[in-house]
């Protein structure tokens, strides 16, 4: 029996080998939602928050330091991501908003071909679980762009709790609102993890998308009390957000090792831009700028790639790459031959992992966003940032690279003295490179939110001679800013409107705030409701009728104790109890939309489909 085993074990892993070296790599694509370039503990600016698992991605394979994604916030990140190509030759340069053409959806083109759709034309299964943001009409649809399974979101809200029922904010499975919700963190990882288990046999692309460490912060209590040490809530509840994050991500990759999948497994690890600091606390270490800004703080992020076996270990890669490159990479890894009609931006990465080709993969890397603007070429770089208030963030409108400032970025990694003076023969090339680029693309498809199709703002409405523009009356389409909008800190409060549709109502009929402090009266499912956000905290207090069509007033009283009563035409339809907000609104106030970061569950602007006649705010 022993000679036996002995003459059956080479043959035995002969055979195994062969089936191993045969098998098209299974590809893991994990995306962090607003983690800033300095959180990780392998990128060497703390340890205030450990992320072995999330770490352990770069320690199996190379780190890159100079990673970066084209878009610096969410949706455009994504759409480059899944593409391979910048998002800005198909419109897709802001998050979706308004469309330039009336009556257009707004989504990821139906014109472009996603990763999942020509990975599952290769072969693989593919599955997606997590955030989408990248339109919420049927065609958008995950399992419509290449996906076999899908279990997420598709509206761009990055709740760890999310609303159950209908609606673009309804947590799916497929197409199928969830009865119950698990939070978010661990149930993207418990259902990646089922999926690689039915799918072990053959080739799996995994897409997860993950809505940490996105405001609000909302985690669970297993998490925080790991970081009682640290004394600022909000710092705290970042760092259980983090910390669940890192678990979630550490479930995920010990599925890959009990499968025996490790090393015919490509992994990646991203974040979608750099880190908003002032609403979550996400650093971005020594990189100047934040969040929806082309200085690096918005545009470079971790980012690390593991394939056990094929690619080294322990490595630190300075060289720049970018999240186009991830699609482009992971289809020469499937052995999918790249079509030149398909006009990729992004490069294979594996001949530079490998050491095969030790030259950059990129000549230049390009950035537009509104008016903002960025170029890379080797240690240069010229940008036009919101960060040196050149514009406010996602302010659309046409980029020029006058007046655009040069960093030398190996000497001055912050970006804190401007050569453009100094070097301006510098300055003459990298423009020059960035036009030719530029001439390549398209006009936006849609504004950000909070933006016309012309370019402005949505419409504002001039300041009254009296204090009594902090109360009204106010009417759809009009707008306050910060400085001029109530100040509800710590306060009860009652909200007035009076009301006609045609059609049966839908929308926002006043919201002041957004996802971390504010309030919205608003129109779901046909239903009055009013949400309330307290440093994150969702309240909703929903009617239980429809709300007929016609001319109507309706009312929420917020009293000093948080009890609200909803009311229409002086009816009581609902009751509820909220937490006050505790600060004053950081956005201002909107009447017949949420013009930004909307307060609800629902995506912004959710305009009123019929008319706010006349709006108030007062005593409770």
């Amino acid at each position: 029996m022993k000679k036996s085993l002995l003459l059956f074990t080479p043959l035995f892993f002969a055979v195994a080998l062969t089936a191993h070296a045969g098998r098209k790599p299974n590809i893991l694509l994990i995306v962090a939602d607003d983690l800033g370039y300095g959180e990780l503990t392998s990128q060497g600016f703390t340890k205030e928050i450990p992320t072995p698992h999330i770490d352990s991605i770069g320690a199996n394979g190379v780190r890159f330091t100079n990673g970066y994604v084209s878009g610096p916030y969410c949706s455009p990140t994504r759409a480059g991501l899944l593409t391979g190509r910048y998002q800005e030759r198909f419109g897709h340069e802001f998050n979706p908003g308004i469309p330039v053409v009336a009556g257009e959806p707004t989504g990821l083109p139906l014109t472009e071909t996603t990763l999942g759709q020509r990975l599952k034309a290769a072969g693989y299964a593919t599955g997606w679980f997590g955030k989408s943001h990248l339109g919420t009409e049927p065609p958008f649809h995950p399992q419509q762009r290449g996906f076999d399974e899908f279990y997420g979101f598709l509206a761009p809200g990055s709740h760890s709790f999310i609303s159950v029922g209908k609606g673009t904010n309804a947590m799916l499975r497929g197409t199928e609102p969830l009865k119950e919700v698990p939070y978010l963190t661990e149930a993207f990882a418990t259902e990646t993890c089922s999926f690689m288990e039915r799918n072990r046999e053959r080739p799996w692309f995994v897409y997860l998308p993950f809505n940490a460490v996105h405001a609000p912060l909302e985690t669970l209590e297993k998490y925080e009390s790991r970081f009682s040490s640290i004394q600022d809530p909000k710092r705290r509840k970042f760092a259980a957000l983090l910390s669940a994050l890192d678990d979630a991500v550490g479930s995920v990759l010990t599925k890959v090792r009990d499968l025996g999948l490790e090393e015919d497994t490509l992994i990646y690890f991203i974040s979608d831009n750099g880190g908003p600091t002032e609403s979550i606390t996400s650093s971005n270490g020594p990189l100047k700028g934040f969040k929806a800004q082309t200085s690096e703080g918005g545009i470079r992020v971790p980012f690390a790639i593991q394939w056990k076996g094929k690619i080294p270990a322990g490595k630190t890669d300075t060289r720049p790459v970018i999240q186009l490159d991830l699609a482009t990479t992971s289809l020469a890894a499937a052995g999918v031959s790249i079509d030149p009609a398909w006009k990729l931006d992004g490069v294979n990465l594996l001949p530079y992992l490998t050491g095969e080709n030790a030259g950059n993969p990129h000549d230049a890397l390009y950035w537009r966003f509104g008016q903002q603007l960025a170029i890379r070429s080797g240690d240069w770089k010229l940008v036009k940032s919101a960060a040196d208030g050149v514009i406010d963030r996602a302010e659309p409108g046409k980029a020029t690279t006058r007046d655009a400032k040069l960093y030398n970025l190996t000497e001055d990694i912050g970006e804190e003295n401007d050569l453009a003076a100094a070097h301006p023969e510098k300055v003459a090339e990298l423009a020059k490179l960035w036009n030719e680029w530029n001439a390549t693309l398209v006009d936006p498809k849609w504004t950000p939110p909070g933006f016309n199709p012309d370019g402005g703002r949505l419409k504002k409405l001039k300041k009254a001679a009296s204090a009594s523009s902090k109360s009204g009356p106010w009417k759809s389409g009009d707008l306050l800013e910060v400085a001029d909008s109530p100040d509800i800190a710590g306060k009860g409060f009652s909200l007035t409107a009076d009301l006609e549709t045609t059609e049966a109502p839908q929308g926002v009929i006043i919201a002041q705030g957004g996802h971390t402090r504010g309030y919205a009266l608003h129109v779901v499912g046909g239903k009055l409701a009013f949400s309330l956000r307290s440093d994150g905290e969702l309240f909703n207090v929903l009617a239980a009728e429809a709300l007929p069509t016609g001319r109507h007033t309706v009312e929420a009283r917020i009293s000093a104790s948080g009890e609200v009563e909803l009311k229409v035409d002086a009816k009581t339809v609902a009751t509820g109890k909220v937490a006050l907000v505790k600060r004053r609104p950081g956005e201002g106030l909107n009447i017949g939309n949420d013009g930004k970061n909307p307060v609800g569950l629902y995506t912004a602007p959710n305009t009123f489909n019929g008319k706010v006649l006349k709006a108030f705010l007062g005593e409770p």
